[in-house]
């Protein structure tokens, strides 16, 4: 294989001193990590420089990838570099106070890159150096290793063919640097990235194929062994994987304001190989977002401007999809009825929308996740594309059946469930349909780390502390819990609280905290970032989940935050909502209330402040029983089996067989 660096007596002397370089040598491999050492003042960095093409030698030739870039002119010579060149310094050199996001998408911006494609390249390149969860972070909040791995993720946005390093682990602990290395290696040895680093420390120079030593302005070769590299060398490392089925995701918004679910159905379907695309039906942050959305799959947003553009077409009867919408607005049950009318209207334009935009982008398959907005402009863009469509349906979408599911779940290949209790009832709804309502739940959104300790209830010292997280509305009843609390309090029981998250029932029920004299007992933190629950959870004794039925709103059904308590071996206090009653079973991994019945959930916190091993073996059965409930692995595999089916594809079907 011809190297992509051929360098040959090349020459360098700065006015006033002895020659720099004195006729180096040196050919670098596709894949080969090279390492220079030398003394300081040796001419390891002039050398470096002269290789980048940011300093020309006085003398000799240099060909990269098969080019002589000493021919090439100031504007060709930066176009080159930018194009085909990685480079990592000692510094960072990040922006402080922008994000990670931010600081590895600045060459795309400089490239004139579009904003949809630059998203998937930054992810992909962090997911090279496993920091993609910490998009979103401003790169003053990382640690020096972190910081050092964002740079090389900025160098590599580009997919480069060679990277150059300039001690990149001069300033980091002797941990960090195996760490950026073991970075270092992956992208040469899967990639095929040729590296030519300069460095003082020998064991960071052992993690090298190549040792050369530059003395007195000669280089001299200590060992070079060039390593085996897939074919098609490093042109595929930010090219993502090959899709299994080419999925489009429907939401009303993504991220949600609140919750993980939905992100972390996107990443299950993702990880199986059935997501390509998502569509959000309406605009939403999406940077500013603290629930960190890091898929590196852009989000496509209808938003007001595109929907409306979209209603005009349908009105003004024009060519394309337009003449078909009336057909199918004639087809569903319901439409254009009452208060919906608007809604009905909007849900079959963006339909038409999305069937322009999936066929554009190939899309094999449309899931929505939800039984409403989502699950009619799915359904429009099959019927238009006839591509195959399945719709979610939620406990909260159960608060108001639509007319038109019926017409809907005939079409759609299938409907999944989140819970038992949801399913059920769909299938009373729909008797017809029996045979497409399918079980996936939700999948476990955060996980205690493998070495997490658990804490002894027996010896912690202070009052016990209460823990419920979740939107803060009527449905989760938040209000009852406070009521509970003001009946321990009077019964002088010590003990605190938090409430975390956000919503509108959070004025109230701080409010209330107030009027029964909690204020000093009672913590509304707000929302967090999600990966801090973790640090609620190990704080916390118990978790109380104290949702309600409420007919005339969106019903709770299985929190989320609920199967990560019990993760995380918390004692879980839930009331008997039927979706909770799938993951609490009272007296054996939890403890269940009425709804509703304050005095019923204090007098249960009570005995079990007073009885901490029974805590601890709640917590215990608790940290069992989540693994079976959410079956991860029979969830992903019912999914991918759905979705082959639905698409009439193989159910050994692999990502490496599709095209």
């Amino acid at each position: 294989m011809t190297p992509v660096i051929i360098a040959r007596n090349l020459y360098k002397c700065y006015t006033g001193f002895a020659p720099v370089l004195r006729g180096v040598d040196i050919d670098v491999a596709a894949g080969e990590m090279v390492a220079v050492m030398g003394p300081s003042g040796c001419g390891k960095s002039t050398m470096l420089h002269v290789l980048g093409m940011l300093h020309a030698p006085d003398s000799g030739s240099l060909e990269i990838l098969g080019r002589d870039v000493l021919a090439l002119n100031r504007e060709e010579t930066a176009s080159f570099r930018r194009n085909a060149m990685g480079f990592v310094m000692q510094s960072s050199n990040l922006f402080e106070h922008s994000t990670v996001f931010e600081n590895v998408e600045f060459p795309l911006i400089y490239e004139k890159i579009p904003p949809q494609e630059r998203w998937e390249r930054v992810i992909r390149a962090l997911e090279l150096v496993r920091l993609s969860p910490r998009v979103h972070y401003r790169s003053n909040r990382l640690s020096g290793g972190e910081q050092q791995r964002v740079a090389i993720a900025r160098a590599m946005v580009n997919n480069p063919r060679i990277l150059l390093a300039d001690e990149p682990t001069g300033a980091l602990d002797a941990k960090t640097s195996r760490l950026v290395m073991d970075n270092f290696r992956t992208l040469c040895h899967t990639g095929g990235v040729a590296l030519v680093m300069v460095t003082h420390d020998p064991q960071m120079a052992e993690f090298c194929d190549t040792i050369y030593t530059l003395e007195d302005g000669i280089l001299h070769c200590r060992r070079r062994n060039i390593p085996e590299i897939p074919s098609g060398g490093g042109t595929e490392l930010l090219g993502g994987q090959s899709p299994l089925v080419r999925g489009a995701l429907v939401a009303a918004r993504f991220p949600e304001p609140c919750g993980q679910s939905l992100l972390c159905q996107a990443r299950r379907m993702y990880a199986q190989g059935l997501l390509s695309r998502i569509y959000a039906l309406r605009d939403t942050t999406l940077f500013g977002d603290s629930a960190g959305y890091s898929l590196p799959l852009a989000v496509r947003r209808v938003g007001l401007v595109r929907m409306l553009g979209s209603v005009l077409n349908m009105f003004r009867h024009m060519r394309g999809f337009s003449a078909d919408l009336w057909g199918l607005w004639r087809a569903l049950p319901a439409r254009g009825r009452g208060k919906k009318a608007w809604a009905h209207l909007r849900a079959f334009c963006t339909g038409s929308l999305l069937a322009r935009w999936g066929l554009e982008e190939n899309m094999e398959f449309f899931f929505a996740a939800g039984a409403h907005d989502e699950a009619t402009a799915c359904w429009v863009a099959s019927r238009l594309t006839k591509k195959p469509f399945a719709f979610a349906v939620r406990a909260r979408d159960l608060a108001e059946p639509g007319q038109d599911w019926a017409a809907k779940g005939k079409d759609a290949a299938f409907m999944l469930c989140d819970t038992q209790a949801t399913c059920r009832t769909l299938r009373a709804l729909l008797p017809a349909l029996q045979d497409k309502c399918f079980l996936v739940r939700d999948p476990l959104t955060l996980t205690p780390p493998e070495d997490d300790t658990e804490k002894d209830p027996a010896s912690t010292a202070g009052p016990v502390a209460l823990l419920a997280a979740g939107t803060l509305d009527r449905r989760k009843g938040y209000d009852v819990l406070l009521e509970a609390c003001a009946l321990l309090r009077d019964r002088g029981l010590s003990f605190t609280l938090r409430i975390v998250g956000q919503g509108p029932a959070r004025a109230g029920l701080r409010r209330l905290a107030r009027q029964r004299g909690l204020t000093s007992l009672v913590e509304f933190p707000g929302q967090i970032p999600h990966e801090n629950m973790a640090e609620m959870y190990a704080a916390a004794d118990i978790f109380v989940a104290p949702g309600r039925e409420h007919p005339r709103g969106r019903t709770d059904g299985l929190p989320s935050t609920l199967t990560e308590a019990q993760a995380f071996g918390l004692a879980v206090v839930a009331s008997n909502l039927p979706a909770q009653t799938e993951a609490v079973q009272d007296g054996d991994n939890g403890r269940l209330v009425p709804q509703e019945d304050a005095p019923a959930l204090a007098a249960v916190l009570e005995e079990l402040m007073a009885r901490p091993e029974e805590r601890r073996r709640l917590g215990e059965a608790a940290r069992a029983s989540v693994g079976e409930l959410t079956d991860e692995e029979g969830a992903r595999a019912r999914l991918r089996d759905l979705f082959l089916q639905a698409c009439r594809k193989p159910s050994g079907a692999s990502p490496d067989t599709q095209s």
